[in-house]
């Protein structure tokens, strides 16, 4: 007697990037690094928070970059 296949499996959904919560969490820094700059207005916490939001925001293009993968 033949022996029966078994059905198909489905395949597994991947879970996605958590790129909502990264966001969420750069916007936190950035703005506590803004917030400085006008508690305490030096030119010290103005080149840190600077540094922090370029620093970020070169972070965020470097990780859609990966994400999205070459456009070829």
């Amino acid at each position: 007697m033949p022996t029966l296949s078994s059905p198909p499996t489905e395949p597994q959904p991947t879970p996605e990037f958590p790129l909502l919560a990264i966001f969420a969490a750069l916007i936190v820094v950035s703005v506590v690094a803004i917030s400085l700059v006008i508690a305490m207005p030096s030119m010290v916490t103005l080149i840190a928070a600077l540094g922090t939001v370029i620093a970020f925001a070169v972070a965020i293009t470097w990780m859609l970059a990966r994400i999205i993968g070459p456009e070829g």
